[in-house]
């Protein structure tokens, strides 16, 4: 059983590698990993109409960014637009399996899955 392991198994020649010797590789940062440094990125938004949601979901969906969304504004002018905003925010979190949490009366923080925000004492 000791004889199965020391075969010896061809690897693919892959393009983002050096071959070291037979039996290592080492393997060298490609483009896409120096692209995606794993900062997140906070955004302080303003709801000050509807229209201003696609700006907080573009940015949702686009990066790996936590938004601070500041609601008052939009509560002041029209409850049934903000809660239609609210559910918009809510659905996008929750595909992104993120999630939405109010943060007194007048601010929301909407976050990607990699963020745990503690609720309660």
């Amino acid at each position: 059983m000791i004889n199965l392991f020391k075969k010896k198994v061809k690897r693919p020649e892959v393009e983002s590698t050096k071959k070291v010797n037979e039996d290592y590789i080492e393997l060298t940062d490609s483009p896409a990993d120096k692209k995606s440094s794993g900062t997140l990125m906070v955004y302080y938004c303003v709801l000050n109409e509807f229209g201003d949601i696609k700006t907080v979901l573009d940015l949702l969906r686009g990066t790996n960014a936590m938004c601070i969304i500041k609601i008052k504004p939009l509560k002041d002018k029209d409850i049934n637009e903000l809660k239609r905003a609210i559910t918009k925010i809510k659905r996008v979190c929750e595909v992104m399996e993120g999630d939405v949490v109010g943060m007194d009366e007048d601010y929301l923080i909407a976050h990607p899955k990699n963020i745990k925000i503690c609720k309660g004492k």
